[in-house]
Order: structure tokens, then sequence, then C-alpha cells
């Protein structure tokens, strides 16, 4: 089939066929494969390279491990290159480790590369995406050339040299949307530069995508995945955005035609396996999930301070630099605008701040803190349940909220990104092991990469700008092995405010998703749409 037939009106809709009583692997988790573990191994299995898209605590990682066991004990694929995020490297080791046979090691640090010419390759290396671009592809000028021009690096040459000496490669990437859905950067350019190096000794190379949501914002998005999983089964680049993409407005935003996006869509989805935790073959291995967008109005003073920061874009043509981001920590809390101001490198917080004077924002009431405590107060002391909160706005944030809550008598853990690593573990074994009901607070470095399921709520302080992260956040505590018979999960959004517009954005961009997965029907994207649609209009 030719590239212009690919996507063409007569394009099938087919899915992959679920495979049934697959033998297990040698792995030994303590669980074995649940049903859904085992259905997702056999599809990888079977259709070779694809995009496996679960629900954050499904168990994508199980599938891969038991995918590398299996492949193994038939005497197949016999090296496999493991990229994560860098905050999970340890925990993918330890959980091989634990689970399979395989020889294994983390591919990082300035000793790596003298590590692999010392001990070669074992049959599983992990490693991260940002290590890869350097390691995998060098980049250069080639002489009498104008355009950079890619060559292998040392890794990649000692793939296609173990290639050469009879072994198959696996390549796994674990999140795979966070970091390889831009293809015009350096990052994907490398990836996509290996993978064609490596498919030219072993044409039919295993390539597998894990991922919670492979959309963002945009259909690119989940071509420019599929582009380096399944590059044989995509159209080419001018095709797609001939057939998908109408016409892009002056700020180069696309509008997409509608049949366009149904035939790609039909192309797509042979080539991903979809699970999420409302399938009935799986909801009840999950605690029942209580999701709520909790409105909350802004008393008179911080709602003052809010317009009167918001008018600084009057009259003014082009954006005023991080006004966007002070208003959304005003919204949260007006305080936090001293620690940006004093920590940060924003100049508008900087300008607030002396115009207005700390004691001014410290006076200035929060309305969503306020809320917050309200809402916590009775889960701890007289529930007895143990509570997580997330805030993009980690260090300005989190400690005014530890402030309120320890007015209370409730006690709190902080975790964010500019903490060490022994100190953040520290932070997330104090929470784990504490006999008493408390508080995780977390930034979004908390996310991924850590399980919770000693709490029963979380709340998001701000709504996630994007439904992937959302759905990160929700998976710290809803997981296959959670205990809980329900858990409950709760967004503030500040009325009046750029709030309201986030968390309608980010509900669209999840119908965007749901419609490229083919999920329909209540629990899919017309749900979807339902519910966004009852939430911005009540």
């Amino acid at each position: 089939m030719s590239e212009g037939e690919k996507i063409s009106p007569s394009a099938s809709v087919s899915v992959a066929p679920t495979v049934n009583g697959m033998r297990q692997p040698l792995f030994s988790s303590p669980h074995g494969l649940f049903p859904c573990q085992q259905e997702g191994t056999a599809f990888a299995y079977e259709k070779r390279s694809g995009l496996l898209v679960a629900d954050t605590g499904i168990g994508k990682s199980v599938i891969a491990m038991a995918m590398s066991a299996l492949l193994a004990e038939d005497g197949a694929e016999d090296l496999v290159l493991l990229v994560c995020k860098q905050n999970k490297t340890t925990e993918w080791a330890e959980d091989i480790a634990a689970f399979t046979p395989l020889p294994h090691r983390i591919h990082h640090g300035p000793t790596r590369l003298r590590r692999l010419a010392a001990d070669g390759l074992p049959h599983v290396l992990i490693s991260t995406f940002e290590t890869l671009r350097a390691d995998l592809a060098h980049f250069a000028v080639p002489p009498g050339k104008r355009a950079q021009a890619p060559s292998a690096g040392p890794l990649l040459t000692a793939l296609t040299g173990a290639q050469a000496d009879g072994r198959r490669v696996l390549v796994v990437y674990d999140e795979i949307s966070d970091k390889l859905r831009n293809r015009s950067s350096r990052m994907y350019k490398a990836h996509q530069y290996a993978l064609q190096q490596l498919r030219r000794a072993q044409p039919d190379l295993r390539v597998i995508g894990l991922t919670a949501t492979p959309l963002s914002s945009s259909w690119e998005d989940g071509f420019n995945l599929l582009r380096l999983l399944v590059p044989a089964a995509m159209p080419s680049i001018t095709e797609f955005d001939r057939a998908v993409i109408k016409s892009r407005d002056d700020f180069g935003r696309p509008r997409y035609d509608d049949d366009g996006v149904d035939r790609f869509v039909a192309l797509a989805r042979p080539h991903m396996w979809r699970k999420r935790k409302t399938d009935p073959d799986v909801r009840d291995m999950f605690p029942a999930r209580i999701e709520e967008f909790r409105k909350v109005a802004m008393r008179k003073e911080q709602a003052d301070l809010y317009n009167a920061v918001a008018a600084l874009q009057d009259d003014q043509e082009d954006p005023v630099p991080g006004l966007y981001t002070a208003l959304r920590q005003i919204a949260g809390h007006p305080a936090a605008l001293i620690h940006s101001a004093l920590h940060g490198e924003s100049q508008i917080a900087r300008q607030l701040l002396a115009r207005l004077g700390e004691d001014y924002l410290r006076s200035v009431p929060s309305a969503k803190t306020e809320e917050l405590v309200a809402y916590i107060s009775p889960i701890v002391h007289g529930q007895g349940d143990k509570v997580v909160v997330f805030s993009q706005f980690g260090p300005s944030v989190l400690p005014l909220l530890a402030q309120a809550l320890l007015k209370e008598g409730i006690r709190s853990y902080l975790y964010t990104g500019e903490m060490t690593g022994p100190e953040r573990e520290q932070a997330r074994r104090n929470f784990r092991t504490d006999t008493d009901a408390c508080v995780f607070l977390s930034s979004d470095a908390g996310k991924d990469g850590i399980n919770l399921p000693e709490a029963t709520y979380l709340v998001e302080y701000e709504s996630a700008l994007t439904y992937e992260t959302r759905t990160q956040r929700l998976g710290r505590i809803d997981r296959i092995t959670s205990t809980a018979p329900s858990i409950t999960c709760t967004t503030l959004v500040l009325e009046r405010t750029v709030e309201d517009r986030i968390v309608e954005t980010m509900l669209q961009r999840n119908e965007m998703a749901d419609r490229f997965l083919g999920d329909t029907g209540a629990v899919g994207h017309v749900g979807a749409a339902q519910r966004r649609s009852a939430l911005v209009l009540r």
C-alpha cells in the first residue's frame, strides 16, 4: 500500500484481535499476571510493535517486563533497551531484579561509556531519554552541507555491533508521550535515527511504547509517536497534513478536518492496545473512584488583587511576560508571589512585591487555602484517613499550605523537585509509615515514580494543565494492588479566574485522546464531552 493509500477514505476500521490463553512467561510477580496484563503482553507479542495505552496503575511496566521475559524464554529478543525518565531508572532496575531473572544494568552517569566498553551490553540496558539523546546519535554539519546530519553515537554503535553478532533488540519506551511527541526536537530526531539504523539490520525490530495518554494537545502527538513505533504503517508527514489539517490560524495552530481525523484514527487504532480502569474486566480490581471539581469563590480582597493584576494586560497587544503565571499564583495563594519574587525569575512578581509589599500579600486571604483546610480537616481528624495534595507551584505554594494545615493540628510532609533525592525519599517513607492520619504535599515532581496507596483522598490544588498530568497524579493512589474500597479525587477551581478555562481546555483535550483511542459511550469521549458541558455550564 502506498503512502497516499494509507490514509485514504477507504481505509478500513479494524481493531487488533485479543489473544487469549497465552502461557505464563518466566515472571515472578507475587500476583502473577492479571488477565488485563496478560492481554497486553499477548498484544505486544503478536503485534511486535505498537503503543500500549493503559490508565496509570494497571501495570504497563509489568507488561513490558513480562514481554521481555517471554521473549527471553523463547530464545528471541535477547537485548532490551529500556528507556525511561531519570527518576524511574532505579525503580525499573529493582522491579526487573525482583520479577525476572534477566541480567540488567543502568546506563547513566559520567562512567556509563567506560562501563559499556568494559562490560558490554547486558540483557536489559536501562537508560534515560536525555542520556540516549547524546549516546545514540551525534549531530554535525557535514563538509559542503548546510544542515546538520546525524551519525551513530557510542551506544548505537554498540547496539548495531551486537546485532551483527546475532543478538536481537527490543526497544521499550516508558511514558513515551512525555518525551517524544515533538518531531522537531533533537531528542525525537536522535531516537528516530537510532531506530532507523536498528531496523536496517533487524527489519522486524520490536518497539513498544508505554503511555497513559498519547495525546497532549493535538492529533500530531499521536502521529509522531506512531511514526517511531510503526513507521511502515504511517503516511508521510505531507500526506498526514494534507488529510488531517484543514488550515492553520495566524499563530500556526491547526484546524482539523473531521473526515481526515477519522481516517487517521482508523489507521492508528490497530497498532494500539487500550485498557481503562472502567473496563468491565478491570473495574473490580480497583477501588471505586469518586471525582469532583469543586468551585470556590474569591473573597473581595483576593478578587480585587486578581482583577487589578489582570488589568495589566489591558491595551497591550502582546502578552505581558509572566502575567498568566502570576494570576495562577494569586488564585492559589497571593503570598506565593513572594517566593517567586525572591527566589524565582519572575519580573512581574518582583514588581508586584515592590509595589504592594510583603505584608499586604500575606494579608490577602486565599479562598482555596481556606477551602482546602475545611475539606481536609474532617477527613484527617474525623475519618483518620491520609490525603495527598498536588500543586504545580511547589516551593511557592506548598509551604503556605503546610502552615495553614499545621494551625489545624494536621501534620504534613513536603515533596518538591527542589529537595534532594534522599530528602524526597525520606518524605515519602515518613508519610507512608506514619501511623497517624496526615497529608502529603507534593509538586508535580511526585506525579510519577512514587506510589502512595496509604492515601484514599487526593486533592488537586490547581487543575492539571493536561489530562496526562491529571492521570499521573491520580495514579499515585489508584493502583491495581490497592485494598481501599474507594478513593476520592477533588480538584479545586477558583471561579472567575484563568482556572475556569484551564479545566475546560484540559477536559477538551481528554475528549480528543478518547476519540483517538476509540473510547466511546459513557466512559469515553462522548461521556467526556457531556461531563465537561455539565461542569463548565453550571
